[in-house]
C-alpha cells in the first residue's frame, strides 16, 4: 500500500486508509530505543564538551528507561574497540564500576536507584572517564588462507625447526592433545617471543579455525580430549582449543612477569576473567577481541619503556568537577513520565556494531535524534560552561 506524509494511504480501491501508528516503545525522553543507542555511540566518538553533554544526556535517558545492562555493554564495546592496549587499566576500572552499579540496582528498585545522586554520578563518571581514556583502534586480524589447513601445508611450509618452549611443555599433554597442538603452540610462542603480534594472531586464528574444521570432519572430535574449561560447561565446550590458548598465555605471562618485562597482573587477570564471562550478548565477538588484547600485551608490552599500564585518569580534578554536573542531566530526564513497560522497551534495544564514518544510515538517524534536543542546547552549554 502506498503511503504519503499526510498520515493516510491509498488502498487498491483508491480509498484512503489510515497509516498504522508506530507502536515502537519509546524511552523516557521519547526517543526510539535504537536511535538512543546510535546517538550515544556517535557522540562518544566525538570530541569536546558539547559531545560529552550529549553522551551524558543519552546515558541518563538509557538507564532511566531500564537500559542499564545495555549501557554497560556499550561501555565494554567502546573499551574493547577503541581503547584496548592504549590503556589496559580500563578493564579493571570497568569491572569495578559496573559491579558498583549492579550492586545499587540489587538493593533498590530501578526507579529508586536512578533517582539517587550516587547512582547518577557513577553513571556519569563511567562516561567521562572512558571518553578521556587514551584510544587505540582494535587490531585487524591477519588472513589465514584455507590452504594452510591442508595436511601437507605445515610440512611443506614450516621447514625451519622451532624449539619447544617451557610454556608448551607445561600446557601440552600427550595423553589427550594432538601433536598438531604442540607444533602450533611452539610457533605461537616463538611469534610472541619475537614481538610479532601479527604472526601470533595468525597462529591463534589458525588454531581456532583448525578446531572448527576438525569438528566438522570428525563429527564432533576436537584437537584435544583434555577438559580445560570449567565444570559448568559441557564436555565438548571444556575441550575447546581456546582454553589451550588461554592456558598457554597464562604460562607465557608468568615467565615474562618473573623476568620483570611485564607488570600488568591485575589487567591481564581482568581480561582473562572477562574472556571467561563476556558481556551478555557479546560472547563470540568479545572473546575474539580479548584474545587479540592478551596477544598484544604479551607481544608489545615487554618492549615498552615502562612495561606497566599507564594511569587511566590523567586529570582527577577535571573528572571530579565534571561528575558534579551529572545530576543535572538526570534531573532533565526524570522530569518526563516513567516508562510504563520497561521490559518491552529493553527487548527493542540493539547494540550490535558501532557508529562510524562509514555507517551513513546510523549517523543520519543519530543526527535526527540530536535535532530533537535543540531545546536543551542552551542548558547543555550552561551545565558544562565551567566544568569541561
Amino acid at each position: 500500500m502506498n503511503t504519503y506524509r499526510g498520515g493516510v494511504g491509498l488502498g487498491v480501491a483508491g480509498i484512503q486508509q489510515p497509516v498504522p501508528e508506530d507502536t515502537t516503545p519509546r524511552t523516557r525522553c521519547g526517543y526510539k530505543p535504537n536511535d538512543v543507542v546510535a546517538s550515544f555511540q556517535k557522540a562518544f566518538l566525538e570530541a569536546g564538551a558539547y559531545s560529552t553533554g550529549r553522551c551524558l544526556h543519552f546515558a541518563a535517558d538509557l538507564v532511566c528507561s531500564g537500559g542499564t545492562s545495555v549501557f554497560s555493554r556499550l561501555l565494554w564495546d567502546f573499551a574493547l574497540t577503541h581503547v584496548g592496549i592504549a590503556s589496559p587499566r580500563v578493564f579493571v576500572y570497568l569491572r569495578q564500576r559496573i559491579a558498583d552499579l549492579e550492586g545499587i540496582l540489587k538493593r533498590f528498585p530501578d526507579d529508586v536507584a536512578v533517582a539517587q545522586e550516587e547512582f547518577q554520578k557513577r553513571v556519569g563518571e563511567l562516561v567521562i572517564v572512558l571518553r578521556e581514556a587514551p584510544r587505540r583502534t582494535a587490531i585487524t586480524w591477519p588472513k589465514v588462507g584455507s590452504e594452510t589447513h591442508d595436511g601437507s601445508w605445515m610440512r611443506a611450509t614450516l621447514t625451519e625447526a622451532v624449539t619447544e618452549t617451557a610454556a608448551v611443555r607445561i600446557v601440552w599433554r600427550p595423553e589427550g592433545d594432538l601433536s598438531l597442538l604442540r607444533t602450533a603452540g611452539n610457533y605461537l610462542c616463538r611469534a610472541i617471543g619475537e614481538g610479532s603480534t601479527e604472526k601470533a594472531l595468525f597462529w591463534v586464528k589458525w588454531l581456532l579455525e583448525e578446531e572448527v574444521l576438525t569438528r566438522k570432519e570428525t563429527k564432533g572430535a576436537s584437537l584435544s580430549t583434555i577438559d580445560r574449561g570449567p565444570a559448568t560447561l559441557s564436555s565438548r565446550q571444556r575441550r575447546d582449543v581456546s582454553f589451550f590458548i588461554i592456558q598457554l598465555y597464562g604460562e607465557i605471562y608468568k615467565e615474562l612477569a618473573i623476568k620483570g618485562v611485564v607488570r600488568m597482573n591485575e589487567e591481564f587477570n581482568a581480561l582473562v576473567t572477562l574472556w571467561c564471562s563476556p558481556p551478555k550478548g557479546r560472547g563470540a565477538t568479545a572473546k575474539k577481541q580479548i584474545l587479540a588484547l592478551l596477544t598484544q600485551i604479551l607481544c608489545e608490552v615487554p618492549r615498552w619503556k615502562v612495561p606497566a599500564a599507564p594511569a587511566l585518569i590523567a586529570d582527577p580534578i577535571y573528572i571530579s568537577n565534571a561528575v558534579k554536573q551529572v545530576p543535572k542531566f538526570f534531573g532533565e530526564v526524570l522530569a518526563y513520565e516513567p516508562v510504563k513497560q520497561p521490559h518491552l522497551l529493553l527487548k527493542c534495544f540493539k547494540t550490535r556494531g558501532t557508529v562510524d564514518g562509514s555507517a551513513a544510515k546510523k549517523a543520519k538517524a543519530a543526527d535526527a535524534v540530536s535535532d530533537k534536543m535543540s531545546a536543551m542546547d542552551a542548558a547543555l552549554a550552561a551545565y558544562f560552561g565551567g566544568a569541561l
